[in-house]
């Protein structure tokens, strides 16, 4: 059993979107064989309120408040301007939480620290090394492959300025954060590759992102003569807003004149106001936060992930191909994941793409159950989180050294 202290730019609770729900399951995997402390951001005081629904994971959670206010998310940028480092960066640092970091790691023996996401990679200056502690990175896609992928879609915005600042003054921010680690952790074997490059011989993991299978599954029949298709995803992550404002311009209109009857399903939380004015559009609806997108992805005839922008891996497709839902995607959106056309997916790129998968699903039920099927046996096989992340156990040993493998 190791001491591990894992560090978060959130409170992984509750789990409503990709990047707390991986943190969350990591936690659920090492908290059942290490000594796990967990440190957070919080972005508002009533989070700290769940923090107790992760006590049964971590000996111990220490948060910090991290103001969303304009003016200080302006005064840590220019902190973080003069200190060298991204402006993307500095929105995620505290001065105040690297101290504390500091002390912890100071004060106590953990054997690995790792850092979750490069975003908030300046916290690894902030570790004591007093210990012999191992530095992590725990990856969940490469940010400045990301952050270029969603420049090229941007209007302009406050987002927009500061990641294209950060390309202008600061292209190579991400190599120089990766190289303080002692190991890093891919999703997707792109990213690992990405890492080893940067990494100079270094080991990096590949631990997919998974499902938790039990959960996600089908509990009713499949629908007969289906009329829903659902996205799914935080609806203020701009790659999403991207998807589905393209969906509902451009393949949307085509669809409703050929099939009148289907319903087009945007279900997730904090919808932008660009995303609630599609309810005004014939077919379209806007759930916002729902408890349980289970029902919604049952029902549909399709989960479509149209996605143009983004990076790493999508849980939204592994929790639909649990629970047996055909998937009509992007290439870019399944990216890292090993399915193939027609095997466990459709791929589809321009608007009369995804109108012909979505009419040939409807005209032909049996090629949908085929498909959920065979995805449904693809998760299981591969992408069960307690197989996924069996490849961060072995790095810890791989980074101790074997005599202090029990």
């Amino acid at each position: 059993m190791s001491n591990i202290l894992l560090i978060s730019p959130w409170l992984p609770w509750p789990p409503h979107d990709g990047a707390r729900i991986r943190i969350l399951e990591t936690l659920r995997f090492l908290s059942a064989r290490h000594r796990v402390t967990l440190f957070a951001h919080i972005h508002a005081e009533s989070e700290r309120a769940h923090v107790a629904q992760l006590r049964d994971y971590c000996a111990d959670v220490q948060v910090s408040l991290l103001s969303g206010r304009t003016g200080r998310r302006l005064g840590r940028m220019i902190c973080a301007s003069l200190a060298g480092a991204p402006l993307i960066q500095g929105i995620h640092f505290d001065a105040g939480f690297a101290r504390r970091i500091f002390a912890a790691t100071e004060e106590q023996k953990f054997d690995v620290v790792q850092i979750e996401l490069s975003l908030i990679a300046r916290y690894a200056a902030a570790v004591s090394r007093r210990h012999g502690c191992k530095l992590v990175l725990s990856t969940h896609n490469i940010e400045s492959q990301r952050f270029a992928r969603e420049l090229k879609l941007a209007s302009w915005s406050f987002r927009r300025v500061v990641l294209q600042a950060d390309q202008w003054l600061f292209g190579n921010w991400e190599e120089k954060a990766v190289r303080r680690f002692d190991g890093a952790i891919a999703v997707s074997n792109q990213d690992r590759k990405w890492l080893q490059e940067h990494l100079a011989g270094r080991p990096v993991a590949l631990a997919p992102n998974g499902v938790d299978t039990t959960y996600f599954r089908r509990q009713s029949p499949f629908p007969v003569d289906p009329v829903t298709i659902v996205f799914t995803g935080v609806m203020d992550y701009p790659p999403n807003e991207d998807a589905v404002l393209w969906f509902a311009e451009k393949v949307w209109p085509w669809l409703r004149h050929r099939r009148p009857e289907l319903v087009f399903q945007i279900v997730g939380t904090r919808p932008t106001a660009r995303i609630m004015a599609l309810a005004a559009n014939a077919g379209i609806e806007v759930t916002g936060e729902v408890p349980d997108v289970r029902p919604y992805v049952e029902q549909a005839l399709a989960v479509v992930v149209p996605l143009r922008s983004g990076g790493g891996t999508r849980l939204k497709i592994l929790q639909a191909m649990a629970i047996g839902c055909p998937v009509i995607s992007t290439r870019l959106g399944a990216e890292g994941l090993a399915v193939g056309d027609r095997d466990d997916i459709l791929f589809a790129e321009q608007p009369g793409e995804f109108v012909a998968r979505i009419e040939e699903l409807k005209a032909s039920p049996e090629i949908g159950t085929r498909l959920a099927v065979s995805a449904r046996a693809l998760v299981l096989r591969q992408y069960d989180w307690r197989s996924c992340l069996g490849a961060v156990d072995r790095l810890y040993d791989e980074l101790r050294g074997p005599e202090t493998r029990t």
